[in-house]
């Protein structure tokens, strides 16, 4: 009976091995076809094997430093970059409940004060820029200039987090300090560093006599690419200051403007005498008439003439206005004739000689550079883009910007907590501000992300033309493996016949050569990932020792970091790493679809 049980038990084993290999001998075959000592083409295979696993390595490592670049440059930019720009879009009028004009400052510095209410903005400052032209002892650039509020406290704060140390200050006056070198300030003061100086301790400091009164300070790229340190002077001039020289020129030894339209005056003061009638207490003037006397007026007023000359231009325009009239004529108070006619012979009677020496000195004034001492230098980065290279104090900028008399700006710059929300802050909180104030129509938001759009539109492209390029690495690497599967399914043709006399179907026959795609996927797949989280963990040290070779390709001194950033997206290394498998296991099942239907006689007909 033990015996006749021993054959039983036998029996089952081997049926249930037989059931086992039966089930699993396509995975047996293909690790047994992979096992590199058997064959040439299995070397092959374990060095297709490695070429994904370089590959996907490869392609995370690139996509982790440029994600990582990216995130710097997002954040140096965020950091030192307005993440809203409230840009003023119309001229400065406004009124006040009684009909009074506004100035330019009242109104931006009320929508200031709204903007630093609005929840989740940390500061809100007046923003002038503009670019002007640099001269620095004979050597003239052109260079982006920005206004800065000194009376700000916020602003204040966050620009001395920029100072270098001994380098100057960064705490601007109102260029109370720039005719003292900074050992007179520090002896002045009882300071042992200018840098500890407070705005109290600065807008006290004395003033010697000096060639300038006007500070800046200058960007560390700006100073390190001239050689600049604080103390040295630098002649500006700004732009639009050009801009209003030709029109100067052109007007020189013009006549004057009633002379250039003399006819047209004495007809229009033949017809002034002829329309207007006195009644009463009151004048009177045909409302048609006085709109073409208006029109020819309004035409004056857009020559290009002599400032004194436009004054009273615009005074006999004026004049001409009145808010008492019906629907055919417009009624003046008595005595309106007199003045008119009296202006436009003062108009007439001009002197043009005192007119051309006050454009004299304001041509001077126009085109003699304004000398600025240089106070300090601010930390700034390349990758910043759109950082200035000076930045002066507000008055001296509404002043190079051609906004000195009216104290206009260009906009107000907000900073807000997360930069990441500021679309979600700007639709609700500082449109409806806007609108619920009706400053809609004279201000428009603009955010950072639409500013500095193709900036980082530069960047992913870059990403995405190098995911492509180095896809290609994999893709080699894919078709070594179908190559070496076409192989070995040639050479494997007979056993391919022998398996199918055995009962193997094309479904089994297709898995044990598809199964070494997958073999080979899984492993570089996972190999790749490996030394891709290797690599990045330890970039400062390839770094190094690359450096230490002689070849530095990332020096700190240009990408202003000490090793290269990188972030690890556990999404992206799943995409890669799936991807590379499905292509391997895809380069592995076209031969062995094609294999699984060789004929079986045919196959063992050649033995």
């Amino acid at each position: 009976m033990d015996f006749v049980g021993g054959n039983a038990n036998f029996a089952a084993l081997t049926t249930f091995r037989r059931l086992i290999i039966q089930k699993n001998f396509s995975l047996l075959l293909a690790l047994r076809y992979l096992n590199p000592l058997r064959t040439h083409v299995s070397v092959i295979t374990l060095i297709s094997l490695l070429g994904v696993a370089v590959g996907v390595m490869v392609l995370i490592v690139v996509n982790g430093v440029m994600a990582g670049f990216e995130g710097v440059v997002k954040e140096r930019v965020l950091g030192q970059s307005p993440h809203v720009v409230v840009q003023r879009v119309q001229p400065w009028q406004a009124f006040d409940a009684n009909g009074n004009p506004l100035s330019a400052e009242t109104q931006w510095r009320d929508l200031e004060q709204k903007l630093k209410e609005v929840k989740g903005v940390t500061n809100a400052y007046p923003l002038v820029e503009d670019f002007v032209i640099v001269d620095m002892n004979g050597q003239v650039v052109p260079q982006k200039m920005q206004g800065v509020d000194t009376q700000d406290k916020g602003t204040m704060e966050a620009l001395k987090k920029l100072e270098i140390p001994g380098r100057g200050t960064t705490q601007m006056g109102m260029g109370v300090i720039s005719d003292l070198s900074i050992d007179e300030v520090e002896a002045a003061l009882d300071k042992d560093s200018v840098n500890d100086l407070s705005m109290e301790e600065i807008n006290e400091a004395p003033i010697a006599e000096a060639e300038t009164t006007d500070v800046c300070i200058v960007s560390s790229l700006f100073a390190d690419n001239f050689q600049l340190e604080p103390g040295m002077i630098l002649e500006i001039i700004s732009n639009r200051n050009i801009k209003q020289l030709k029109p100067m020129l052109d007007r020189q030894n013009q006549p004057s403007i009633y002379d250039q339209h003399q006819m047209d005056f004495e007809r229009l003061i033949t017809d002034l005498n002829d329309f207007w009638k006195t009644d009463g207490e009151k004048e009177s003037a045909n409302y048609e008439r006085v709109k073409r006397a208006q029109d020819f007026i309004v035409y004056l007023k857009g020559l290009n003439a002599r400032q004194g000359e436009l004054d009273l231009v615009d005074a006999i325009y004026q004049l001409t206005r009145t808010s008492d009239y019906d629907d055919t004529t417009n009624f003046y108070e008595k005595g309106r004739l007199t003045k008119l006619l009296s202006t436009i012979d003062e108009l007439k009677q001009v002197d043009l000689k005192k007119l051309d020496e006050e454009e004299d000195m304001q041509f001077t004034e126009l085109a003699l550079p304004k000398k600025v001492k240089i106070v300090g230098v601010f930390r700034a980065d390349r990758f910043a883009q759109g950082t200035p290279s000076l930045l002066v104090p507000l008055h001296l900028a509404q002043e190079l910007a051609g906004a000195g008399d009216s104290g206009g700006i260009g906009g107000v710059a907000v900073k807000v907590e997360d930069p990441y929300t500021v679309n979600q802050i700007l639709k609700d909180e500082i449109i409806p501000m806007l609108t619920a104030n009706g400053l809609i129509v004279d201000w428009k938001p603009v955010t950072w992300m639409e500013q500095f759009e193709q900036q980082f539109d530069l960047i992913k492209q870059q990403k995405l033309m190098m995911v492509i390029a180095l896809f290609f690495i994999v893709l080699v690497a894919v078709f070594s493996i179908g190559a070496v599967m076409f192989t070995v399914t040639v050479q494997k043709k007979r056993e391919i016949g022998v398996m199918k006399a055995l009962g193997a179907t094309p479904a089994q026959i297709t898995q044990v050569f598809t199964l070494q795609g997958v073999i080979v996927g899984i492993l570089g797949a996972f190999g790749g990932v490996g030394l891709a989280i290797l690599v990045l963990k330890n970039l400062d040290v390839i770094q190094s020792f690359v450096a230490k070779l002689g070849f530095d390709p990332f020096p700190a001194s240009f990408y202003g970091m000490e090793t290269l950033p990188h972030k690890v997206d556990t999404l992206e290394m799943v995409l890669v790493s799936v991807g590379a498998f499905l292509m391997c296991t895809l380069a592995a099942w076209i031969p062995a679809f094609m294999a699984s239907r060789v004929d079986a006689a045919r196959s063992l007909r050649n033995m």
